[in-house]
């Protein structure tokens, strides 16, 4: 095993140090509410694995991203029954909130998607006009579920009610409840909806001039169609494929500024490699689109 292995992407010291490196990913193996498939808490290391076969020139920018830095955090643990208080998920606030101030971008690697909660909640320290482009195949407008109102199917709900200036747009989705369609027609929430049934209409110059300059990015892999993307515990049919989430990325990070991300509900099924490789080229390439031009990456690729 090489000695680099334990960082994403196999880098050495000198491009993944913490005093050199501008990207910082921050593992989290957080699995509680899961509600049908499991294996959330394996998804942070199965896409470190992968990660060390993804090639680190990129043939679309035709530059190196890695040159930025990018720093390997230490997996966040976070016990089931700290979600359940005031300032549910801390432990994970408390390690983006510096990465943040300091001016790094934050990536987080789940686990499941509640834990988007405790890093949104760094990132309105320093933006509080904050808005949340969320590609999921669900809502996840509920409540509570389970009696949980930290469960997985809640979090946008949630995050809609942390945010100072609430702002969420919503790309993929194709499944919804009575109660959360029941409560966006009550409430008429600052919520842009773009369904996944209407995604030959899309276009995503609108979609991004919904959300305000500060983005945060979080992506639940069964955004993705789940014929590329089937490790994940709720998959659903009829989602995003590879060159739209790419070309909605790139034209977001383009016109806004995305100041953190997530990717989360990868469950990985046992030998089958292809989707851990999807996540770290996903993950490699947020990087890179984030810091096109600042990598020198001209129009000519852009």
């Amino acid at each position: 095993m090489s000695e680099n292995s334990a960082n994403f992407f196999g880098l050495p010291a000198e491009f993944s140090a913490a005093e050199q490196s501008r990207v910082a990913i921050v593992p989290v193996p957080y699995e509680a509410t899961t509600s049908y498939g499991k294996g959330t808490q394996n998804g942070p290391a199965a896409v470190l694995e992968a990660s060390q076969q993804v090639e680190l020139f990129d043939d679309e920018l035709w530059v190196e991203p890695y040159r930025l830095g990018i720093q390997t955090c230490a997996p966040v643990l976070i016990e089931p029954q700290s979600a359940m208080v005031e300032k549910p998920f801390q432990a994970l606030t408390n390690v983006v909130s510096p990465l943040v101030e300091f001016n790094k971008f934050p990536i987080i690697i789940g686990g499941e998607h509640a834990l988007t909660y405790g890093s949104v909640a760094a990132c309105i320290e320093r933006y509080p006009d904050l808005s949340i482009l969320q590609i999921d195949a669900h809502a996840d407008l509920r409540k509570s579920y389970d009696d949980n109102v930290y469960s997985h199917a809640c979090i946008a709900y949630h995050l809609y009610n942390l945010l100072p200036q609430p702002n969420i747009t919503q790309v993929g989705i194709r499944n919804i409840s009575k109660e959360e369609a029941d409560w966006m027609e009550e409430a008429q929430p600052n919520i842009n909806i773009f369904w996944a049934r209407n995604q030959d209409k899309w276009n995503f110059t609108d979609i991004i001039w919904t959300l305000s300059d500060n983005v945060y990015l979080t992506i639940d892999v069964d955004g993705l169609d789940s014929g590329i993307m089937p490790s994940t515990g709720t998959p659903e049919p009829g989602g995003m494929n590879w060159y739209q989430l790419m070309d909605l990325i790139k034209q977001l990070c383009i016109r806004k500024n995305v100041v953190g991300a997530d990717i989360v509900e990868y469950a990985p099924i046992p030998g089958l490699h292809a989707p851990s490789f999807l996540v770290a080229k996903l993950l490699y390439k947020i990087i890179g689109y984030r810091f096109a031009l600042e990598l020198g990456v001209t129009k000519k690729y852009l």
